[in-house]
């Protein structure tokens, strides 16, 4: 074992022996045989652990079994402790997402302090599988489907996986040669989420068709991940010689995109980096076919389709944007001189309907992703408001409702995935409407300052 994990190390250049890499262990069976591993072939390392609060005395429990492991190996420990529950309710997020977002938001704050290279994660073959058939079941690209990388490209500090040669069967086995104790999270026998069901019922099949199931999927997952490679370099070599800089401003010209093979999957592909959504990209290739003047927006950037070119530009940090929001506040937000926001994600109960009511706008949380702007409505916006078919011209929605030149001039609109989502006090957007497969609501409500 310990050669085979300083073959992984060394083939994939995963870290210098001579500098300290921090491991994330948990107190499992897999963290347990990492920690093993970094001790046995002599690489120097130090421990991190978090306490999510999340298990009770097991959490107390098992922050003092890895506590006493680094004592034992003599290494630097380092702890700290979540109220992750309150987080997710805070932000109203998943119980998982908001571990892993604290989790490795204290990593990367830790190896800043103490000037650790990387962190080490004890992700194995099985995760990779699992995180495959996940991304699967939900859509996914070349990237999705192979997976875990054994280092994560582009991060600074750098997130490893030295682990991903073995399946857990076999760090099972070592861990049970070496007779190594390690902590259970009874929580990993319970069908309760995604990943536990893959691994309870779905790995079991697959290995059970195919008694050499391992080492062909590790192979399957190395020609996808050389597969993915090449196909980056090719867009990336099309894109450099096909866009032109002017300033900001990036042109492609509509011509020679017309005749590029596979140009939906480019051009989301190009696009991804800028914030474009795959709908947007979709909208995309049908307006090369029509005349100029079609605006597409994300949260940074605006692509304008023009007589030959399609121009990528920047957006201005104009006065029209008042705010750019990376999470929904948990305190009313002062908007202008008049009006302020509240804002509130909580789960939609069985039955729930929305009360009709100009100043609050239900909308599906899950439905808005980040960043979401809040700025004056301008010309030219257009959005389909709630049980309309079709879209209108906020001008036209504000001329319909008789709103006076004053209050036109203060209306705002929020913006969310490059769409109106709600021109605020007035309507919503019907895509971003409570259904019956909505989970989270979100409660928007304008209302003017109150006096001092």
């Amino acid at each position: 074992m310990e050669q085979a994990f300083l073959g992984f190390i060394n083939d994939n250049q995963l870290l210098n022996s001579s500098e300290r890499t921090v491991l994330a262990v948990s107190g499992g069976l897999d963290s347990v045989a990492m920690a093993e591993l970094f001790y046995r072939t002599n690489i120097p390392f130090a421990i991190a652990h978090v306490n999510f609060g999340l298990r009770g005395a097991d959490s107390e429990a098992d922050a003092v079994f890895v506590k006493n492991k680094a004592e034992q190996y003599g290494v630097p420990f380092h702890l700290v402790r979540f109220d992750t529950q309150a987080e997710a309710a805070r932000r109203g997020i998943s119980i998982q997402m908001a571990a892993r977002e604290l989790r490795y938001t204290w990593f990367n704050e830790l190896c800043q302090e103490h000037k650790y290279p990387s962190v080490a994660t004890a992700h194995h073959q099985n995760d990779v599988l699992e995180t495959l058939l996940l991304n699967l079941s939900r859509g996914t690209g070349l990237a999705g489907l192979h997976g875990i990388l054994p280092k994560q490209p582009g991060l600074q500090p750098g997130l490893i996986r030295p682990l991903l040669f073995a399946t857990r069967d076999q760090l099972a086995d070592y861990v049970m040669q070496q007779q190594l104790p390690y902590r259970e999270d009874r929580s990993n026998a319970e069908d309760k989420y995604a990943r536990n069901r893959i691994r309870h019922h779905v790995t079991p099949v697959l290995t059970e068709l195919n008694a050499g199931f391992w080492p062909v999927f590790a192979r399957t997952v190395e020609r996808l991940r050389a597969a993915d490679a090449l196909v980056q370099h090719e867009l990336e070599q099309s894109w450099q010689a096909l866009i032109r800089h002017e300033g900001e401003q990036i042109t492609l010209p509509v011509d020679q995109l017309r005749t590029l093979r596979e140009l939906p999957f480019r051009l989301g592909e190009w696009l991804k980096p800028f914030g474009f959504s795959a709908d947007q990209v979709t909208n995309l290739t049908t307006a090369l076919e029509h005349p100029a003047g079609q605006v597409f927006r994300s949260a940074t950037h605006q692509l304008t389709r023009e007589r030959n070119v399609l121009v990528l530009e920047p957006l201005r940090c104009e006065a029209s944007v008042y705010l750019t929001l990376s999470d929904w506040p948990t305190d009313p937000l002062t908007l202008s001189d008049a009006y302020q926001l509240e804002c509130k994600v909580s789960e939609k109960e069985t039955g729930f309907v929305p009360t009709a009511d100009a100043e609050i706008a239900w909308l599906d949380a899950d439905q808005l992703r980040f960043p979401v702007l809040i700025r004056k409505w301008k010309q030219g916006d257009r959005f389909q408001p709630l049980n309309l078919k079709g879209s209108k011209l906020v001008s036209n929605l504000l001329n319909d409702l008789k709103i006076s030149r004053r209050e036109r001039e203060q209306c705002l609109v929020l913006e969310a995935n490059g769409e109106i989502a709600w021109v605020m006090g007035y309507r919503i957007a019907h895509k971003f409407r409570i259904t019956e497969a909505t989970t989270k609501k979100l409660r928007l409500r304008i209302r003017p300052l109150p006096n001092d």
